[in-house]
């Protein structure tokens, strides 16, 4: 039902303003002190409480968006005042509409033809770390490795 669909247009739009409609929801409760971090449960609990086999048949839009709701219920909320971790921290606002933007373009840094922004942004950014480092006119060279 969904793009390229043939008039999958509005069914498309229906579908992604639900998803953000969840995200958007999921972060404004993250921030709300009078929530849990999580709601946690045992491995065992919610493998009995959900189904999380992955089906033979492609699931509906309605399941889906199900799915997405119980798996924000279950998360720890990172950006919880009262979240606290050695490794990761709170939730930044522009790096979360960064990820969204990545993920819309879905493309791959192999070459200018390919990225022409992504590139270029990436090699301002290294040049500037270079120069913030003390390399004399940022001169060197650098790639970002995600992961």
């Amino acid at each position: 039902d969904l793009l390229p669909a043939c008039n999958g247009e509005i069914t498309t739009m229906s579908f992604l303003q639900d998803v953000v409609d969840i995200l958007l929801q999921y972060v404004v409760k993250s921030f709300d002190r009078s929530t849990k971090v999580i709601d946690f449960h045992y491995p065992n609990e919610l493998l009995q409480e959900y189904n999380w086999e992955l089906a033979e048949q492609p699931q509906t839009l309605e399941e889906i968006l199900l799915n997405c709701r119980t798996t924000l219920k279950y998360a720890i909320k990172t950006g919880h005042p009262r979240y606290f971790n050695q490794l990761s921290t709170g939730l930044d606002m522009v790096g979360l509409a960064a990820d969204w933007l990545t993920s819309a373009a879905n493309t791959n840094m192999f070459t200018y033809e390919i990225a022409p922004v992504f590139v270029l942004l990436e090699y301002v950014t290294l040049r500037k770390m270079r120069e913030m480092v003390g390399w004399p006119g940022g001169c060197g060279d650098g790639i970002f490795s995600p992961g």
